[in-house]
C-alpha cells in the first residue's frame, strides 16, 4: 500500500477538481511537507464513509449515556412527586444555558484545531487548546456564580409557586455549583474531537454520566439498613430530589478533573502544559470571530426554548389541566432527546473531517463529508421514527405514573415522530457548518425558526385556540422543518468553502 504522503490532494474550484500539489510550491520549488498526525492522515485519505462512521460511534455511545442520565433523572423524579419533576425539567433548561455559553468557545476550538491539524500546524493547534481552556474555564466559573444568584428569577419566570417553588429554587442553586468546571470538560472535549480523537471525550463524558447515575441513586434513597427505624444509622442519608442534584454536581466536578488529567497525560500536539495556560490576543480574537454568531445563536435558541416552555405552562386543552400538559411536554422532550444522540454524533464527526479537509485544501472531500454524515444519520432516524410512532403511548406509561399525563402526551408524541428526520438533517448540517467556521447561517436559521415560526404558532394554536399540546408542538414541527430546508440550501451552495478562519 502506498504511504499517505504519496497520495495526491484535490480541491474544489467551482465544479472542477484541481490538484493542490504534493509539497511543491507554485514556483516549482519543493516546499516543506506538512507535519500531520497519523489520525489526520486517516481523516484525509481513508474511505470517507467508513471514517465518518468510525468517528461517530464513540460520540454516539457517549451521547447515549448522557441521554440515559437525563431519562433516569426524570424517572427518579417521577417516583418522588410532581414538584421534583418540575425541578428536574427546569434545571435541564438552565443547565442547557450553561452548556451553550461554554460551547461558544468550544465551537471555535474544534474548528481551529481541526484546521491547523489539517494544515500540519501542530504547534498552533496546541496553542489554541491552551488559550481556549483559559477562556472556557473563566467563563464557566463566572456562569456558575451567575446561575446561583439568578435562581429566584428563573423560578418566578417558570411560574412555580408554594412547595414546588421552594424545591425548584434549592435545586437550581445546588445544580449551579456543578458548572464550575464545565469549561475544562467541554473545551477539552472539543479540542480532542477537532483532532479526530472521539474516544477520550467519550471516556471522560461517559465517566461523568455513569458516576451521575450511581451517585444520584445512592443520594436519593440513601444507603444503609432498609428498616425505617434505622434511617438515622444510614451510611449515606436519603436526600430525596436534592440527591439528584448532588449526584449531578459531584459527577460534573469529577469529570472536569478527569479531563484535565487526560490532557496532561496525553501525547502529541494537544498535551496540556500548565505553563502554556495564558491568554493570547490573536487566538482569542479568532475564537471571538468564530464564536460571536454561535453565541448569538445559542442565546437566541435558549431564550426561544425558555419562552416556548413558558408558553407551554399556559397551554390548555380539554380535558387536561395546564399542569398535566406541562408534565406531558417535559416527558416528551426528554424522550425525544434520543434523536439528538446520532445527530450530534454524526454532526461532530462531520465537523472534524470538514475542518481538517479544509485545512489540507481538500474541499471536495469536505463537501462530501457533510452529506455522508446526513445520510448515515438519517438511516438511524428511520428507526427512531418507527419506535416513536408505534410506541408513543407505551413510552408515556413507562415514564410517568399519572395516566392523564400519558393520555395528554401520547398522540402529540406520535405526530412528533414524523419530524425526527428533519431534526437530524438540521442538526448534522449545523455542526458541519460549524466545523467549516460558518456560524452565521445557523444563527440566521435559529432567528427565523424560533422567532418567526415556533413561538407565534405555539401561542396561537396552543394558548389562543386552546388546541392543547399538539397545537403548541405544531409550531415546533414547522420550525424544525424550516431550519432543515434553510441549512440544506446553505450547505449545498458551498459558499462556506470560502470561509477563512
Amino acid at each position: 500500500m502506498a504511504p499517505f504522503s504519496a497520495l495526491r490532494h484535490w480541491t474544489v474550484k467551482g465544479d472542477r477538481g484541481m490538484p493542490a500539489g504534493d509539497g511543491v510550491s507554485e514556483s516549482g520549488a519543493s516546499a516543506a511537507a506538512p507535519e500531520r498526525t497519523q489520525r489526520t492522515e486517516l481523516i484525509l485519505h481513508s474511505h470517507l464513509g467508513r471514517r465518518i462512521f468510525v468517528l461517530a460511534l464513540p460520540t454516539l455511545l457517549q451521547q447515549l449515556l448522557t441521554f440515559c442520565v437525563g431519562l433516569f433523572d426524570t424517572w427518579l423524579s417521577g417516583r418522588i412527586d410532581a414538584a421534583a419533576t418540575s425541578a428536574i425539567g427546569m434545571a435541564a433548561y438552565i443547565g442547557w444555558l450553561a452548556g451553550l455559553f461554554v460551547s461558544t468557545v468550544a465551537i471555535g476550538t474544534t474548528a481551529l484545531v481541526a484546521r491547523h491539524l489539517g494544515a500540519g500546524q501542530q504547534n498552533e493547534a496546541g496553542k489554541v487548546l491552551h488559550v481556549a481552556l483559559v477562556a472556557g474555564q473563566a467563563g464557566s466559573a463566572a456562569l456558575s456564580v451567575f446561575l446561583y444568584f439568578m435562581a429566584p428569577v428563573f423560578v418566578a419566570a417558570f411560574g412555580l409557586e408554594g412547595a414546588t417553588a421552594t424545591v425548584g429554587l434549592n435545586y437550581l442553586r445546588l445544580d449551579a455549583v456543578g458548572h464550575v468546571l464545565t469549561g475544562t470538560t467541554l473545551v477539552g472535549a472539543a479540542a480532542l474531537r477537532g483532532s479526530g480523537d472521539m474516544a477520550r471525550p467519550m471516556l471522560v463524558l461517559g465517566f461523568i454520566n455513569v458516576l451521575n447515575i450511581l451517585l444520584s441513586s445512592c443520594l436519593v434513597y440513601g444507603v444503609g439498613p432498609d428498616s425505617p427505624l434505622a434511617a438515622s444509622q444510614q451510611w449515606v442519608p436519603a436526600l430525596g430530589v436534592y440527591g439528584i442534584a448532588a449526584g449531578t454536581v459531584l459527577s460534573r466536578i469529577g469529570g472536569g478533573l478527569m479531563m484535565g488529567l487526560v490532557l496532561m497525560t496525553a501525547s502529541g500536539p494537544l498535551k496540556l502544559k500548565l505553563s502554556r495556560l495564558r491568554p493570547d490576543r490573536a487566538i482569542l480574537q479568532r475564537l471571538y470571530v468564530l464564536g460571536r454568531y454561535a453565541a448569538a445563536d445559542n442565546l437566541i435558541n435558549w431564550l426561544g426554548q425558555f419562552s416556548f416552555l413558558i408558553i407551554i405552562r399556559h397551554v390548555t386543552g380539554m380535558p387536561f389541566s395546564a399542569d398535566v400538559i406541562f408534565a406531558a411536554h417535559m416527558v416528551g422532550l426528554q424522550v425525544e432527546a434520543v434523536t439528538y444522540l446520532p445527530a450530534i454524533a454524526w454532526g461532530q464527526s462531520a465537523a472534524a473531517v470538514i475542518g481538517q479537509c479544509l485545512g489540507a485544501h481538500r474541499n471536495r472531500r469536505a463537501v462530501q463529508a457533510g452529506w455522508t454524515a446526513v445520510v448515515q444519520c438519517c438511516l438511524l432516524g428511520i428507526v427512531v421514527t418507527i419506535v416513536f410512532w408505534f410506541g408513543a403511548e407505551t413510552i408515556y406509561r413507562v415514564m410517568h405514573t399519572d395516566p392523564q399525563v400519558a393520555a395528554a402526551g401520547g398522540f402529540p408524541f406520535r405526530v412528533m415522530a414524523l419530524f425526527q428526520i428533519p431534526l437530524m438533517v438540521f442538526l448534522v448540517l449545523k455542526f458541519a457548518l460549524y466545523g467549516a467556521g460558518d456560524t452565521r447561517w445557523p444563527m440566521i436559521s435559529t432567528v427565523a425558526g424560533t422567532l418567526m415560526l415556533r413561538l407565534p404558532l405555539a401561542w396561537l394554536l396552543g394558548v389562543h385556540l386552546h388546541l392543547g399540546l399538539l397545537g403548541a408542538w405544531t409550531g415546533m414541527f414547522i420550525d424544525i422543518s424550516g431550519r432543515a430546508v434553510l441549512l440544506s440550501a446553505r450547505y449545498a451552495g458551498r459558499r462556506w468553502l470560502r470561509r477563512r478562519i
